[in-house]
């Protein structure tokens, strides 16, 4: 949660900007310089989560990799849904936490 809140804080601080732009990030042209920066801003996040994962000996790296990924899919689903457009930066981490638990009690 330490490397997702302030991705979500970030996103936060103008709502429908950043929803715009997560909405860019997933079907705007990976070609165009400012999406691909934003991938590859998306990419480090999800090897910071996927190192954090690894910590676990039982979560081997491929793993990890993909356990990210879902983490990453819900933060953008949870900081872009229509129904969390009046949810706030403290509020948001709350339903991804809840959310990244019942991944990681698999």
């Amino acid at each position: 949660m330490a490397i997702v809140r302030p991705v979500v804080e970030c996103n936060r601080t103008q709502v429908d900007n950043g929803r715009v732009y997560l909405r860019e990030m997933v079907f705007g042209d990976p070609a165009e310089p400012h999406h691909r920066e934003a991938l590859t801003i998306t990419g480090r996040t999800e090897q910071a989560v996927a190192a954090v994962l690894c910590r676990d000996v039982q979560v081997g790296e491929a793993h990890a990799a993909t356990m990210a990924r879902v983490v990453s899919a819900v933060m953008f689903l949870a900081m872009a849904a229509s129904v969390n457009v009046a949810a706030s930066a403290d509020e948001i981490p709350r339903d991804i936490r809840e959310q990244i638990a019942v991944l990681l009690t698999r």
